[in-house]
């Protein structure tokens, strides 16, 4: 006999609409992220020096005749599109009429929407003091948080979360600990490799590295504890199986561009060699995507492992 009761759905169809809301907004940030990453790895986040328009422009002519223009004002572009999709989804949990929505989702939907515009604004200034490493390094950890975020967000709008029931065979709160860990030294790496990426430093870079070893043992850790002990939860495994292949990849893609990389750092002739920008920026984004997994694998573990609600007071047996 499962160990997982059958739960019938909850009859919600006004929240296919926020879902797939958050799910556009998922691919337009994602896209933002790989954009910003090829906007650094290519040299080019100061093609422009004004900000929010670019050379006092919507459409610079530079934007389509350049390619450090291209990558960065497409960046800023694809960033503004992530910020009003992320208003409007915010605006439709906080009122839309009928709406059944947790308080942790409309948390989740503010949170969200302050983020990118936070993440937005240090970019911005960023620009216009000349890229200190302080706004660069932050305004790179915040997106890959602000991804994170409205990943968890989609999942609480998604049919998966309203049919996920507590699971019985162990203690409320099973599994917890052991992810938020794995998330939190994802985050700790995203934030060294951010300091290697924007500083060029040497004890930086080796710390990355160094470090992926203690993220692959404690995702692993955390995947394997989660698959032994929740697998029977419906889609857990293959979040699971998802980050598993995902970090094999992210570490081989991370050797190959510690020996690709130009010493120089994100110089802007880096431009002229968009192969080895690309396999960088996409190390990048695959760091993102890891951090996204653990972090929507972290909702499910809370979400199955929660307390059983008990029968209302009088109830038949």
């Amino acid at each position: 006999m499962s160990s997982i009761p059958a739960v019938s759905p909850l009859a919600a169809p006004s929240l296919r609409g926020p879902f797939r809301l958050a799910i556009a907004l998922l691919v337009v940030t994602t896209i933002t992220i790989l954009w910003g990453a090829m906007t650094t790895s290519t040299g080019s986040g100061l093609a422009f020096l004004d900000w929010p328009l670019s050379d006092g422009k919507l459409m610079p002519e530079r934007s389509l005749t350049t390619l450090p223009g291209f990558f960065e004002h497409f960046h800023r572009i694809f960033g503004a599109l992530a910020g009003m999709l992320s208003l409007g989804l915010w605006a439709w949990v906080e009122y839309g009429q009928g709406l059944q929505v947790e308080r942790a989702t409309r948390l989740l939907a503010r949170g969200g929407l302050v983020l990118i515009i936070v993440q937005g604004v240090i970019g911005g200034v960023g620009v216009l003091k000349g890229l200190p490493a302080l706004t660069s390094v932050t305004h790179g950890t915040l997106a890959q948080l602000t991804l994170a975020t409205f990943a968890v967000l989609a999942y609480q709008l998604s049919e998966r979360h309203r049919r996920t029931a507590p699971v019985t065979t162990v203690a409320p709160g099973t599994g917890r600990r052991v992810v938020a860990i794995g998330v939190l030294v994802l985050v700790v790496q995203t934030v060294v490799g951010a300091i290697a990426r924007h500083t060029n430093s040497p004890h930086a870079l080796w710390t990355h590295v160094g470090n992926a070893l203690v993220v692959f043992f404690v995702a692993t850790i955390a995947t394997a504890f989660a698959m032994g002990r929740l697998g029977e939860v419906p889609g857990l495994k293959g979040v699971c199986q998802t980050t598993a292949l995902l970090l094999i990849v992210q570490i081989a893609l991370g050797f190959v561009a510690l020996l690709i990389r130009n010493s120089a750092g994100k110089s802007p002739g880096n431009v002229a060699n968009l192969g080895t920008a690309s396999v960088i920026s996409i190390h990048v984004l695959l760091g993102s995507l890891l951090t996204v997994l653990m972090t929507t694998l972290g909702a499910h573990v809370y979400r199955a492992t929660r307390r059983p609600e008990r029968p209302p007071a009088g109830a038949a047996a």
